[in-house]
């Protein structure tokens, strides 16, 4: 048994010796396969981002005045001033005016025979000399019952209906007043004009000595960004009559709209300079003749067309009051708050018929 264990231990070793003597065929190296690289997502088309609108930072909003701004221009103010209404001529025997550039808010508006009368807002600067002065109609204590501020004028119209103070009474208007009629605060004539072209106002008196009230402070909706869109109007064109034509030309160094009148630079006779604002308001409303007198009445209570210029731009829009002791507030066609350049304003009172045009 041990022999033919030895004969087989000695076959297998030949068996393998003779294997290792063959010719060794190398194994093919296996290929690594190239890595694939991890699949990217197919280029979309870049969105657009939708372009914001410039964000309306508020500076006023009609009831809500906000504190260190003047009510009356929405501009950064210190002090404890407070505004001043004052009823001004506007005839050609009244020109130039005195006072009107210290304004910070004005209106124009008619009051008989299609003569309009301006009535001029002054805060934080109260000039020595203001005026002519000149008396109120019905539809200035409609106004007077909006804004509510200390209001100096020279008499009015008494004729039933008419009579400015019923209307004072009936509006409750709980403003001071300083009437011609009867205060002698602030008040003297020049000897340049004739009366009654010769009527004005020292305000730094007026506020001394006849500021005896707390007022409400109102204005109008002033904002960052204001004149926003809208059609080019660089020159702007309005009649009330032919000799009170007047024209806005935009001044766009200054950013703001130099005011003409029949053609000439509308001057302040005290400062020497030119009216310029930065917002000009046109409402259209209501006028009716006031049969047996010479008056004409408006409606400043209610809603209308308005135009709005601002920066070198109009828009469209309405106006809208819905009481006597309301502000009129100014909307877009849209429906939305217009919101104007902080700065002086020019409210044109105007017919509904009337035409606006501009370049």
């Amino acid at each position: 048994m041990k022999k033919i264990a030895v004969i087989l231990s000695v076959l297998i070793l030949s068996m393998g010796f003779s294997a290792c003597g063959k010719d060794e065929v190398p194994e093919e190296p296996i290929e690594t396969p190239a890595e694939t690289p991890a699949e990217e997502p197919a280029e979309e088309d870049p969105v657009e981002e939708p372009e914001e609108e410039p964000e309306v930072r508020e500076k006023h909003h009609y009831d809500s005045p906000q504190p260190g701004l003047s009510p009356l221009t929405g501009l950064p103010y210190e002090g404890d001033g407070k505004v001043i209404m004052v009823q001004i001529e506007n005839t050609e025997a009244a020109r130039p005016h005195s006072g009107l550039a210290e304004a910070g808010l004005i209106y124009e508006m008619e009051v008989e025979s299609t003569i309009t009368r301006l009535t001029a807002f002054f805060h934080g600067n109260y000039p020595e000399k203001v005026g002519p002065v000149r008396s109120a109609r019905k539809q200035h204590m409609f106004l007077w019952s909006e804004w509510n501020y200390l209001y100096v004028f020279y008499g009015g119209s008494t004729p039933s209906g008419q009579n400015i103070y019923d209307w004072m009474r009936d509006l409750d208007i709980t403003a001071r007043r300083v009437d011609g009629m009867r205060d002698t605060i602030g008040f003297s004539r020049s000897t340049d004009r004739k009366a009654p072209h010769n009527a004005y106002t020292n305000l730094d008196t007026v506020m001394s000595q006849a500021y005896d009230f707390e007022p409400y402070d109102r204005t109008l909706y002033y904002a960052d960004e204001a004149g926003q869109g809208g059609e080019s109007a660089t020159k702007i064109s309005l009649s009330y009559r032919s000799d009170n034509k007047v024209t806005y030309e935009y001044d766009e160094q200054e950013e703001e709209y130099l005011r003409f009148i029949n053609g000439k630079p509308m001057m302040d006779k005290e400062s020497d300079q030119q009216i310029a604002v930065k917002n000009i308001i046109v409402q259209h409303t209501n006028h009716f003749h006031v049969t047996g007198t010479v008056y004409t009445n408006i409606d400043l209570i209610g809603t209308g067309d308005a135009e709005y210029f601002i920066d070198g731009v109009m828009k469209k829009g309405t106006w809208e009051r819905r009481d006597e002791g309301s502000m009129t507030r100014y909307f877009d066609e849209e429906g939305n708050e217009i919101p104007f350049k902080p700065g002086k304003t020019f409210i044109q009172i105007m017919r509904n018929d009337s035409q606006v045009t501009f370049e």
